[in-house]
């Protein structure tokens, strides 16, 4: 993978230890670096949901992503909407253009509050040309990494039936899409 788009899992856990056996999520830092420009790292007192952000961008690696923060999740997720991926505007988002071999990603954004008019970091210019395997093995890297936290814990309690067949189909789509670009 070059060096022009480079997003990885840096640190990813349980939100409450207490609770392991009750948090669907996985929680974490990122280490997002689009053309040399950083924009999310260590230090800077930001976590991300890591699982719910790993199924958003599986989601762009054969569909086209337009940023529309108003209504539009985003692609890096803060992690309080639960698996439901819905609820918080704090997140990152970007354009996704697939043209025949390649990825073009661009508009930047990054949404660092809950109040979408304040706490927004633009990111103008910046744009990056991807091939669409150097764009693949990036995400699925990222979705893999994801993954070991719940494939190396415990089965979760989940009382609700809502929220048990929520998670049952999050994790069904997020296989899915990972063994299908894994075997490509």
């Amino acid at each position: 993978m070059g060096k022009n788009f480079e997003i990885k899992i840096l640190t990813q856990h349980w939100i409450d230890e207490k609770f392991i056996d009750e948090d669907l999520c996985s929680h974490g830092e990122i280490y997002l670096n689009v053309n040399g420009v950083i924009i999310t790292q260590p230090g800077l007192d930001e976590e991300w949901g890591i699982s719910e952000s790993a199924l958003a961008l599986l989601r762009t690696l054969d569909n086209d992503y337009i940023c529309e923060p108003v209504s539009e999740e985003g692609l890096i997720l803060h992690g309080c909407g639960a698996i439901l991926m819905m609820g918080c505007p704090i997140s990152i988002h970007w354009n996704v253009k697939h043209c025949s071999d390649k990825v073009i990603l661009s508009d930047f954004v990054k949404f660092t509050t809950t109040n979408p008019r304040i706490g927004n970091i633009k990111y103008e210019g910046l744009k990056v040309k991807l091939s669409k395997k150097e764009y693949t093995d990036a995400i699925t890297s990222f979705a893999l990494e994801a993954k070991k936290l719940f494939d190396n814990s415990r089965e979760k309690i989940i009382n609700d039936d809502f929220d048990k067949e929520m998670y049952t189909e999050f994790w069904n789509e997020y296989n899915y899409l990972l063994k299908n670009y894994l075997f490509k």
